[in-house]
């Protein structure tokens, strides 16, 4: 069983939240037994009155051999302030409003880890597949690979 640290910042624990995020973490880790650790820190980082509370999640997976891989998922990290303190409108503040919704944010977190992971998990198949044939010396194979 993979070891699931759950930090919460600027927010009370929720049991529902660390429920959901130890069984999606359970999932990656039996889709991928490279994982040796993860830490989920889930926060709120501002509270605005006129945008409300959004949720960030970043995921910091630990895989042998590699740095931690880490995900994030929240809205984008800019200055509010203008200088005219009009309230600015931008394309992204709609696109921003999903991450009002804590599931949401953990959904969308954990399956760019899974991709993530997946991609990881390719190259290095890709890499020992090269190996192999290198090892085994078939100049054929060898021409194919290359190009």
């Amino acid at each position: 069983m993979l070891p699931v640290d759950v930090v919460f910042l600027h927010m009370r624990r929720s049991t529902a939240a660390e429920v959901t995020i130890a069984a999606r973490a359970a999932d990656l880790s039996r889709r991928f037994r490279i994982l040796t650790s993860c830490r989920v820190i889930v926060e709120v980082p501002n509270k605005h009155l006129d945008t409300g509370k959004r949720f960030r999640v970043r995921i910091e997976l630990g895989v042998p051999r590699r740095r931690d891989l880490v995900v994030e998922r929240g809205p984008a990290r800019r200055a509010t302030a203008t200088a005219d303190d009009r309230p600015m409108r931008r394309k992204s503040d709609e696109v921003d409003g999903a991450f009002t919704d804590l599931d949401v944010v953990v959904h969308e977190a954990f399956l760019a880890a899974r991709r993530r992971l997946e991609s990881l998990a390719d190259r290095r198949r890709a890499a020992a597949h090269r190996r192999a044939v290198v090892a085994k010396g078939d100049t054929a194979t060898r021409r194919r690979i290359a190009g």
